[in-house]
């Protein structure tokens, strides 16, 4: 029988939205883990700073498109620099979005938890990289079960 096509599945159709949906709710999990493991808060402070960290941070990620990149910009135009061009403010945007995201990480998890600045400063640095294990895993998954039911509706 050929009535699961690929194209036929929804799942697929909304691949990407419940992609984002398991990998937030692990992004969580492990932030919250994290969290514990490295400065020992408690499950209730963990979780707390797991979902308040995210929520600044979408903030300052928007903060930073609207913002600060028409700033960026005018600058750059403005000085005409070799250093940088104005192709190339994503960059700019990507560093300065990731120094203020170890902040507050830092800060939220100092605050909401109470932890030593260090052991937060450690878990600012820590949980990202394993969440970005988290996604690679996620992406290579998928795209192996794609491939995998790719090939068996070809067949």
């Amino acid at each position: 029988m050929k009535y699961l096509n690929y194209d036929d599945i929804k799942i697929f159709k909304y691949e990407n939205l419940y992609l984002a949906i398991i990998y937030t709710v692990g992004h969580i999990f492990i932030a919250m883990t994290c969290n514990r493991i490295i400065t020992g808060a408690t499950l209730d402070m963990a979780a707390a700073d797991a979902f308040v960290e995210p929520i600044i941070n979408g903030f300052w990620f928007y903060f930073l498109l609207v913002y600060l990149k028409r700033i960026f910009v005018k600058k750059i135009e403005s000085n005409g620099t070799n250093l940088i061009k104005v192709g190339q403010v994503g960059l700019l945007l990507a560093f300065v979005y990731t120094v203020g995201h170890i902040l507050i990480a830092m800060t939220c998890n100092r605050l909401l938890t109470g932890a030593p600045l260090n052991l937060a400063a450690i878990d600012a640095f820590v949980e990202p990289i394993i969440n970005g294990f988290w996604f690679y895993l996620l992406f290579e998954i998928v795209n192996k079960y794609k491939a995998k039911k790719t090939l068996s509706t070809t067949s």
